[in-house]
Formats: structure tokens, sequence, C-alpha cells
């Protein structure tokens, strides 16, 4: 027996039959319940294929069984909703059964209902539920209890079946609005780049101080824009993080002013960062993460700034979002930008949509708030940081 049933686990990992929502154009809704019956008495097998079958759900198709083996091969080939295990059978009882089902991935979370014609002993009842059953059913069977039990759980597998075809739905969808979101923002990149240069030239080349002023704005504007786009690049890298938090209304100036007061940040950094404050920053955000993640940041720009000045805006002028930026004018170093940057070069703007292991945390942090963390270090522009965070959460993406 012992080799039948490594046999049996390793026939499980080796199957593949088709999971939830795998075939094209094969509904969920649309496949049929399997219940599996384990028992040793034909006769028994008879009379709860009749009961069960008399109409109870249209699409409830019943399996039996003679034995414990035959159940497991049962279990390789049909998807079941629910077990129903008689526990005294030679050979494989049902407990043993139960127990080999609870320890394959493939029927884990397969209901089982245990069926026993044995005195009602508390000891054989806890051995049962220990052995993973949902219930534990004395025959005679009331055909009422029974069939009343059979179509509560086909109506929770027919729920779980409907949610698995929604997840799975967003999930496509979230990958194909992902696929678009790159495809768009690399699209951009493309003519900000000639934008960027064209302004560029205008600054240098122009006679007119109006012109050359007319090409310092579009420069502002396109690297702006740049950033935006890049942010929007990073929320389509790959989807957040499980990290739980809880946000709640707070001011995230306030909440970086208490940062850089307090004593264990003074202590990393050379001098006082200049600090300034743009319009409403209050909104939603989980305040002590953002803690961490500001902290983090700062540290970061006191290894990273040497003895430039480190700069920090906190930027509440957009409608639906709050910006953090941190700045110095030193450029990193090739070793320091891969750190931070996962040495991605960016195409425009200034900015990486990409982050290294230097910047992993505060990202999980700015992404679990549906937000984004981006950066980059160029010459003549020196490092800059930007953490995005929606406003409020109903805004999240």
């Amino acid at each position: 027996m012992m080799k039948m049933l490594i046999d049996w686990e390793t026939d499980v990992a080796q199957e593949q039959t088709p999971g939830i929502g795998r075939g094209a154009g094969d509904s969920l809704s649309r496949r049929p319940m399997n219940v599996l019956v384990v028992d040793d008495k034909p006769q028994n097998l008879l009379a709860m294929k009749a009961l069960l079958g008399d109409g109870l759900e249209p699409d409830l198709q019943v399996l039996t069984a003679e034995s414990g083996p035959e159940a497991l091969e049962l279990l390789l080939t049909h998807e079941v909703m629910l077990a129903l295990v008689d526990v005294q059978m030679p050979g494989m009882d049902g407990f043993a059964l139960a127990e080999l089902m609870r320890g394959t991935e493939r029927t884990r979370h397969v209901p089982i209902i245990f069926l026993t014609a044995g005195a009602r002993e508390a000891q054989r009842s806890f051995k049962g539920y220990e052995a993973g059953a949902v219930d534990f059913i004395y025959k005679p069977v009331d055909a009422h209890v029974m069939r009343s039990k059979v179509a509560v759980f086909a109506d929770l597998h027919r729920q779980r079946q409907l949610l698995a075809e929604r997840i799975e739905a967003q999930e496509r969808l979230a990958r194909v609005n992902a696929l678009m979101l790159s495809a768009l923002s690399h699209d951009i990149r493309g003519p900000l780049s000639v934008m960027m240069l064209n302004a560029e030239l205008l600054i240098r080349q122009a006679d007119q101080p109006a012109l050359q002023k007319a090409g310092a704005r579009m420069k502002a504007a396109a690297t702006l824009l740049g950033r935006q786009v890049d942010h929007l690049g990073s929320l389509a890298q790959r989807p957040c993080e499980l990290l739980e938090v809880h946000p709640r209304r707070g001011d995230l100036a306030v909440l970086a002013a208490q940062r850089l007061d307090l004593e264990s940040n003074q202590a990393v950094l050379w001098a006082p960062p200049a600090f300034e404050r743009i319009g409403d920053t209050v909104g939603d955000f989980d305040t002590d993460a953002m803690a961490r993640a500001i902290d983090q940041l700062l540290m970061q720009a006191a290894t990273h700034a040497g003895d430039s000045a480190i700069r920090i805006q906190v930027d509440g002028s957009a409608h639906r979002s709050l910006m953090l930026r941190l700045s110095f004018d030193n450029v990193l170093s090739s070793e320091a930008s891969i750190h931070l940057f996962g040495g991605h070069e960016p195409v425009s703007g200034m900015a990486s949509p990409h982050v290294g292991p230097g910047l992993e945390e505060p990202e999980r942090i700015a992404r679990a708030h549906g937000g984004s963390l981006i950066g980059g270090s160029r010459q003549r522009q020196g490092t800059l940081l930007e953490l995005l965070l929606p406003r409020h959460q109903a805004d999240r993406p």
C-alpha cells in the first residue's frame, strides 16, 4: 500500500489536468460539480447515487469508489467539490484516505464528510475532524439532511468558481493594462527626448533672451512630463508587493518635518536639509510605513550626497496626488547608481522607473499605497528621488 500511495502522490504532482479558467471558452459555471462517494458496500453507493442524483442539482455528478485506492484514481482525473467517505473500510480506511488527500495540493481543499455506521463516540468524531473532515454523519443517513448539506456545498462551490472567474478576468485585464501602459510610456519618451534636445539647442543658440526663456520653459515642462511618464512606467513594471498598510488622514509635510527633527536622522546628515512645502500636503497614508520610507530615503541621501546640500520638497499642488522629492547636486558613481536605480539608464527626463536594492523597501511602501518611487542621477542635474502618492485612497489605481 505504501508504494501505491507514493505512486499516487507522484502522479498528482505530474498531472496536467486543466485548472480553473485555463481552457479557452471553458466557462467554469458550465463545468460539472462532482461529488465523490467512497464506500466498500455497493448497495450503499447505489443508494447514495440515487439520493443525490434525483434532481438535486442540474450539474451534479456522483462519482463512486468502493475503496480508498479506487477513490485516489478518481481524484487524479476529476475535480471534486465534495467527498462523502465511509470511515470503516478494509485496507485503507476513511481516516487514512482523508490524511492522504489533505497532504496533496490538488485535493487539500476538497471538503470531506465522514459517514459511519458505528456507535456515536466522541473520540471517533474527534479523530475524524482531526483528519480534516468538515462534518461527521452517522448512518442511517437522513435523506433530507444529506441533500441539504450537499446543496449548501454545491452553492459554495459555485460561488468559488464565480470568484475565480472574476479574479482571472481582473488579472488578465491588469496584465493588458500594464502592457499597454508600458508601451505607451516607451512611445512617449522618444518625442520627449526630441523636445528636450530642441529646447536645449534653443537655450544655447538663440540670440534673443525671450527665445532662451521659452526654451527653458519647454525644457522644464518636458522634464516634468518625462518624470510623470516614468511614474506610469514604474507602476506598469510589476504588481504591488504584498504589504499591508492602514492609511489615515495626515499631513505628509508635517510627517517629513518630524522625521528631519528626529535625533537618529540628524546624526547621519552632514547639515540640516533645505525643506520646502508647496500647496496642500494633506492626504491618506499609513503614518508608520511612510515614516520608514522617509527615514530610508534620508539615509540613502546622507550616504551618497557627500558635501552636497540635500533638498526636500513636499508638493501638494496637484489635486489628486502628493509628491515627496529629495535631491542633491552630487552625481552618483556607477556602483551607487546600480545600488539605487538598478543600473537602468533613463531615456527621457532624469528619472528611471526602475529601482535597485537600496530603494526596494521605500518602493514597496509607495506601491502598497498605490503610488510609485522613481529616481535618477545625471551630470548638470544631480540626483533626484521622487515618491508619488495618491492623495485619497479612493484615487488608487
